[in-house]
């Protein structure tokens, strides 16, 4: 039986290798926002709804000037965000290079976290049950938790 000190290492490990995968789901989140915003831009005008309290800041932007405003905040945003998707992939990668090139354990982790494929997808493609994809996902935590650079980069990764 496991101890719960080695089951918190592999979520913790999981949570590591997931970083990729939440980037690009942060990306595609921002690139959404963006199109929104393109999409309000090209609405049709609507007319002047006229309000009796002036609710106008000094500093708040308004009209056009608050599309183009918001569209270079998210266009940064999403460039800043790439390079953090390139970072966060070149450190699963280095992690998954512990694991040897031709295992069903690497070959596992890689669907999972750096294609970031579904479980029934992984099934499909890999022709094994869940269990066994799980089994072998479990093994390929096993192994990379028993190298100590790993461990120490978990070991950062924490703080």
């Amino acid at each position: 039986m496991e101890t719960v000190d080695r089951k918190n290492e592999k979520e913790i490990l999981k949570q590591y290798l997931g970083r990729y995968y939440n980037s690009r789901r942060k990306k595609i989140q921002l690139e959404y926002r963006l199109q929104s915003i393109l999409e309000e831009m090209n609405a049709p005008i609507r007319g002047t709804r006229y309000s009796p309290v002036n609710r106008r800041a000094g500093s708040e932007r308004t009209g056009a000037a608050s599309f183009v405003y918001r569209m270079d905040e998210i266009e940064t945003r999403i460039g800043n965000q790439k390079k953090v998707i390139e970072k966060d992939l070149l450190k699963v990668m280095d992690i998954m290079d512990f694991l040897k090139e031709d295992s069903l354990e690497r070959m596992i982790l890689e669907l999972r976290f750096i294609d970031c494929k579904t479980w029934k997808t992984i099934e499909k493609e890999m022709h094994l049950s869940r269990r066994a994809c799980f089994n072998y996902q479990d093994k390929a935590l096993e192994a990379l938790l028993g190298f100590k650079k790993v461990r120490c980069v978990l070991e950062e990764y924490r703080k």
